[in-house]
């Protein structure tokens, strides 16, 4: 059966269904530390599952009855979940919609720098540590909601030393960004790459994924991200190896 996550058994339920998955053995035990308790109806677990239905796209680890799950996701009012298709059933009358790819670097190895034209990157200031709303903004421009959302957990996540967000800026403004913003012990989840519109194509966003990612790696980290089907290419250019799919399906009523 799956319930919410309130009980220390319970708990210990969800952590062991993320144990060893990609990209999910960290960004969910990780959401479920920093945000359990402020949002109790998120998380939930079941004896082999474990379940995050923090927006209208669930995240789920393990695997469930896919009737009980379909019922459920339901009654939770998701409209998507994400999923290992090689571990867990879909949910009974929903259809698959995206594959998503992990792709990653392994904890010591080091990419080589992609090619960027030199006089750009010269021009742009690295900042370390950008404040969290200008990059809230950048990458949820027409989202207010969302962008809210993100740039709250972002707080949280930073003073806790779970995240890490780098940047370029031009003129002042924000040229490039990307963040590593789920790291544990094994793992750091790399996610929201955005480059200025104007600026795109001109090789910095990939130079700036690959020095968070090498960063990373030379932490003793696994940097790991998820890309579409459109991204594969790009990140298969910067050296990247692809290593594991997860698939999003979709209710049909």
């Amino acid at each position: 059966m799956i319930t919410q996550v309130r009980t220390p058994r319970q708990r210990q339920r969800f952590r062991s269904a993320c144990r060893g998955k990609l990209c999910l053995g960290v960004t969910m035990p990780q959401a479920l530390a920093l945000f359990g308790k402020g949002q109790p109806g998120r998380f939930f677990a079941g004896p082999t599952l474990a379940l995050d239905v923090g927006g209208s796209t669930a995240w789920l680890a393990g695997h469930a009855n896919p009737d009980e799950l379909a019922s459920f996701l339901h009654f939770c009012g998701c409209k998507a979940v994400i999923l290992d298709e090689a571990e867990c059933p879909p949910p009974t009358g929903w259809a698959r919609a995206k594959s998503h790819f992990v792709f990653g670097l392994a904890p010591g190895k080091q990419l080589p720098e992609p090619a960027v034209e030199e006089t750009l990157w010269a021009s742009l200031h690295f900042d370390p540590e950008p404040p969290a709303g200008p990059v809230a903004q950048m990458l949820f421009p027409d989202r207010p909601t969302r962008r809210d959302d993100f740039y709250s957990e972002l707080c949280s996540k930073r003073a806790r030393g779970r995240a890490v967000v780098w940047a370029l800026e031009q003129g002042g403004e924000l040229a490039c960004t990307v963040g590593a913003y789920a790291i544990g012990t094994e793992q750091a989840y790399m996610a929201c790459g955005e480059t200025a519109e104007p600026l795109r194509g001109r090789g910095i966003g990939g130079r700036l994924i690959v020095r968070l990612a090498n960063t990373l790696s030379a932490q003793g980290l696994q940097a790991l991200f998820l890309c579409s089907p459109e991204r594969v290419h790009f990140y298969t250019r910067l050296g990247f190896e692809k290593l594991g799919e997860y698939a999003r399906y979709e209710a049909t009523v």
